[in-house]
This record gives C-alpha cells, sequence and structure tokens, in this order.
C-alpha cells in the first residue's frame, strides 16, 4: 500500500511541476521582446545623432531587446539608445522613446477607452481607436497596460485597456498598419488602389479587419463613379 500511495504522489508532483513550467514560460514570453510603436524609426550602428543609418523599423515590429543602453549626450538633450536585433539577424541601435522592452505588439480592435487604472471608475476620456497599434506591457484583472499613439493624439501615451480590446495576431497587426496608411490618402483613385491591394492579398485574407475594409473600398468606389458622373 506504500508503494502504490509513493507512485501516487509522485505522478502528483511530476504533473504539478510540469503545469507550474508551463505557467512561469507563458508569464516570460514577453521577456527581452522591444516592440516598436513608432513608424520608421531609424536602426543606427552607433548610439548616437551622427551614427550611420543602417535601416528603418516599422510601427509593431517586434526586435530583440540585447540588454544594453547608452546615452547620447552629444546634443543639446541627452538621448537614450539601446541595441536590438531585428528578425533577420541585423543588430544597431535605436532610440528607448520608440521602443518598448518587455511588450507584446497588439492592433486595436475597436474604439477602446483607456483607463488610467486598471479598474472601470477610472475612465480617461479617452480612446484608442480601432486599428492602432500598440505595445502591451502586463495584464491585471482583465485589463491590459499598453503604450502608444492615438489615432487623434500627437505623442505616445500609456494607460489600461480591457483585455478584449486587441488582437495579437501578427497578420492583424500588418493589415492595421497598411490600412490605416490607406485611408488616410487623400486622393480617392489612390486610396481606392491602395485598399483594393490590400484585400486582395492572400497573405493578409484571414485578417480580422479585411471584412470591416471591404465597406470602406465600396464606398471609395461609389465615391469615384460619382466624381466621374459630374464631370461627365
Amino acid at each position: 500500500m506504500k508503494k502504490i500511495n509513493f507512485v501516487i504522489f509522485a505522478s502528483i508532483a511530476i504533473i504539478g511541476f510540469s503545469c507550474s513550467g508551463s505557467s512561469s514560460s507563458s508569464d516570460t514570453s514577453n521577456k527581452n521582446n522591444a516592440v516598436c510603436v513608432w513608424d520608421n524609426i531609424s536602426l543606427k550602428e552607433s548610439p548616437d545623432e551622427a551614427g550611420k543609418w543602417l535601416c528603418s523599423v516599422s510601427i509593431g515590429e517586434t526586435t530583440t531587446y540585447l540588454k544594453e543602453t547608452k546615452e547620447d549626450n552629444s546634443g543639446k538633450k541627452a538621448v537614450e539608445y539601446i541595441l536590438v536585433k531585428l528578425k533577420d539577424g541585423k543588430e544597431g541601435w535605436v532610440q528607448s522613446d520608440f521602443v518598448i522592452v518587455d511588450s507584446k505588439a497588439a492592433a486595436i480592435l475597436e474604439d477602446s477607452e483607456i483607463y488610467s487604472r486598471p479598474d472601470l471608475l477610472n475612465k480617461t476620456g479617452k480612446f484608442f481607436s480601432k486599428m492602432d497599434i500598440v505595445a502591451v506591457k502586463s495584464t491585471k484583472d482583465g485589463f491590459i497596460e499598453v503604450v502608444g499613439k492615438r489615432k487623434d493624439g500627437k505623442w505616445l501615451e500609456s494607460g489600461w485597456l480591457k483585455e478584449k480590446s486587441v488582437t495579437y495576431s501578427d497578420i492583424d497587426v500588418a493589415v492595421a498598419k497598411f490600412a490605416r496608411k490607406a485611408l488616410e490618402i487623400s486622393d480617392v483613385q489612390k486610396r481606392n488602389e491602395a485598399l483594393k491591394e490590400l484585400v486582395n492579398n492572400s497573405d493578409f485574407s484571414s485578417s480580422s479587419f479585411i471584412s470591416s475594409l471591404l465597406p470602406q473600398e465600396q464606398e471609395v468606389a461609389v465615391e469615384l463613379s460619382s466624381d466621374t458622373t459630374k464631370t461627365e
């Protein structure tokens, strides 16, 4: 009987250890991720204003933080840089203001209220808009802490959103970036072409945003047709 009890106890201990390990790895999955929250920031060879430009880093792009930070005091204002590695293996320095370390890239699914703390009582009256791109830093009690630029904002802002407000899909983040750019094009015909290209791209067909972009494309087509009729 003692032998049987020992076997049962050992099995429970192994299962418990396995579950504990799984939870731990999930909690640290964003460790050393550095998410870019501003579009086309510069990756430089050295951490200073005169550093050689290597390439641009896209908003929503996830890089790896290489745990090195340096401050450039050559200008009027000190600028902090961190060393990162891109997915193609290229390494360089980026301004730390524009990348959020230990975070995860996400796109806003619907217009979402911003809270100053993870509590429904603390509404700010501001919203992140659908297809805004943010970096998610932490989660607490059904809320997520995010950093990003709002569609109606001028600079980066941080706050708390409900967890259901975002999608972590790489495809959704990419579509959010390109759709936002397309919708900001003032020329109707060029805007329609950009939306068509996006909607018809098979790489993006599984995105949560594609279905909502189809009506936008149709509206642009109607607008174009109306303009053509007027000129006739």
